[in-house]
């Protein structure tokens, strides 16, 4: 945190099925204790945390919420005028899925948190710039097209009480259970335009999905590139089966998936497809997806004194 500057604190309180708001204020009450000062807005419909962000300046912005509140405010900081890059952190253990908290570690018990907002330390993470029906919108950790977008509509709908990773793992068997495989043409940066039934197609800068599903294993969010995942013709029965890889992250041992890189991931498709980015609908195919290196700076947490990749190995 840089001297004289408030960190801007943008709180989803409906997050997580309202979670968010008593996570967020333990951890204020630790930052006032701390004589950590900052400055909070609580958000009251979609597009608040976005707005925002848009407004924040060169202030370090920092998410409270889950995916879909990161997503929010990455998105407002990077249609931000001017300035250098901005600076963004998360704290998105209260929220649904938590896919985003893999990959990019903060703290989850509220004590840490004060020295995490003070911390002076940061690394560069790349974003993805999507266009689609919808328009252009950018995210964070995993776009895809195919299954996920009904695998998002149908988790968004399920009870509170499940949890994230429950109502995003049924969203999944039903989805699973009903989806048709499309035919797509796909095409990473120069390369030929491949014909491809598949399920679905992920094009990842994080590595998790869907509550914890394991999707792009060797995905780095500060390489410059995409990991880019095709799971084929898997039929209803495959697919309910190997629902396990995926979380295990196993899932390229099947010979319907494949996997690839690319800066630039152009998808089209005979009838339109869903397209999700970070957990949110984002229109239908055809999409375009364009890797935008180090456009942020985030947090570089190391509680252990060690970063690791792998946000399960931070506290």
């Amino acid at each position: 945190m840089r001297a004289g500057e408030r960190p801007l604190v943008i709180v989803n309180p409906v997050a997580g099925s309202g979670r968010a708001r008593p996570f967020w204020e333990r951890c204020a009450a630790q930052c006032a204790a701390a004589h950590v000062d900052v400055e909070v807005v609580k958000t009251g419909r979609r597009g608040d945390a976005a707005d925002c962000a848009a407004q924040a300046g060169d202030r370090l912005v920092i998410a409270v919420g889950g995916d879909g509140t990161a997503h929010e405010v990455v998105n407002g900081l990077l249609r931000r005028p001017g300035g250098g890059r901005p600076r963004f952190g998360a704290l998105l253990r209260a929220g649904t899925a938590g896919d985003l908290a893999r990959s990019l570690p903060s703290p989850s018990r509220p004590d840490l948190v004060p020295a995490w907002l003070t911390t002076d330390r940061w690394r560069p993470v790349d974003v993805g710039r999507l266009s689609t029906s919808t328009g252009r919108r950018y995210f964070i950790n995993v776009a895809d097209a195919g299954i996920g977008a009904e695998v998002v509509r149908r988790a968004a709908r399920g009870p509170a009480f499940v949890g994230g990773t429950g109502n995003f793992l049924g969203g999944a068997v039903v989805s699973l259970l009903t989806h048709r495989n499309a035919w797509v043409q796909l095409r990473l940066d120069n390369g030929p335009v491949l014909r491809r039934r598949v399920r679905t197609i992920a094009v990842a800068n994080g590595a998790y999905l869907g509550g914890g599903m394991w999707i792009a294993p060797r995905a780095d969010t500060n390489d410059g590139l995409f990991e880019v995942v095709t799971i084929g013709d898997v039929s209803r029965w495959l697919g309910i089966r190997s629902l396990p890889m995926l979380y295990r992250g196993t899932h390229g041992r099947l010979a319907q998936v494949e996997f690839g890189q690319a800066r630039r991931v152009e998808i089209d498709s005979e009838e339109p497809i869903g397209v999700e980015a970070d957990g949110e609908l984002a229109g239908n195919t055809p999409a375009v997806f364009e890797i935008v290196p180090s456009a942020l700076q985030v947090i570089d947490w190391r509680p252990s004194g060690i970063l690791t990749r792998d946000a399960r190995a931070s506290e």
